[in-house]
């Protein structure tokens, strides 16, 4: 089972993900709503929302939000968001994305960004989106695209390749939610009607190869895990060798790296 389907990963990096990956999580949520017609007052899902990029997005245009989370520590970070900066009109429920505790018919839009994509049983995933949207509601799921897209990425399925070769090394999986026409086929075969597949892209900057992998500490649960198994001396002579790979395929600093994702939307049948 991938390390990523799993609770533990998520509760471990919750603070740093949020931080470390706040920005580009922003961009793609932002991106995804140019696509969505939220409007207020509608009932919108967000379903492996972690610390809540897309939900607040969703509270400022007036929705009424239901995010859903496996891991207590991503919603304990959404819930002090909600408080600091005084929210509303968003309910949290720690809940696994396979068998989500709502109605059938409730909602107007359902999201997973992210996070399906994770889900041991995809099809469990895209019936339940499916199931708790109103007829004629819109359901809406994201993956990364292959490596190769996004050197962003392929820097850091490398890099942890390079201090861990013990892990499988990067590829391509064609059966997985990369290939946009696997996306596009399972969101019929769920059920979904007026299915397209669109294609998402974003470049981040950073200062320098510190930079980077500390924002790869920060926010890859392989890597924490790695980091949390090793001694001091270790980990500081991984780290070192991590910023010579880093140098090596990433520079000259500063950079941008960029991202690619692909969007699927479908709509629940209206009969």
């Amino acid at each position: 089972m991938n390390i990523l389907s799993k609770v533990e990963p998520w509760n471990m990096i919750a603070e740093g993900y949020a931080i470390a990956a706040g920005d580009l999580f922003r961009a793609y949520s932002q991106a995804t709503l140019l696509h969505a017609q939220v409007g207020p007052e509608m009932y919108v899902a967000d379903i492996a929302c972690g610390p809540g990029t897309l939900t607040t997005l969703l509270a400022e245009r007036g929705a009424k939000v239901a995010a859903v989370d496996f891991s207590h520590e991503m919603l304990a970070i959404l819930e002090q968001q909600i408080l600091d900066n005084s929210v509303s009109g968003v309910s949290l429920h720690q809940a696994d994305g396979q068998d989500l505790p709502f109605p059938d018919d409730k909602f107007d839009i359902s999201f997973s960004l992210f996070g399906l994509m994770f889900f041991p049983d995809r099809t469990k995933g895209y019936a339940e989106m499916l199931r708790i949207l109103c007829p004629g509601g819109w359901g809406y799921v994201s993956s990364w695209s292959k490596l190769s897209d996004s050197p962003l990425f392929s820097v850091m399925a490398e890099t942890i390749y390079r201090i861990d070769p013990a892990r499988a090394a990067p590829h391509y999986d064609i059966t997985s939610l990369e290939n946009p026409d696997v996306m596009e086929s399972e969101m019929i075969a769920a059920g979904f009607q007026d299915v397209t597949i669109s294609r998402l892209e974003h470049g981040s900057p950073f200062r320098s190869a510190e930079a980077l992998w500390n924002s790869f500490v920060a926010a890859s649960a392989p890597i924490t895990f790695l980091k949390s198994q090793m001694p001091e001396e270790v980990w500081r002579a991984k780290t070192e060798e991590a910023l010579r790979y880093i140098r090596k395929q990433a520079g000259p600093f500063p950079v941008q790296l960029g991202t690619v994702a692909w969007l699927g939307s479908g709509r629940k049948p209206l009969d």
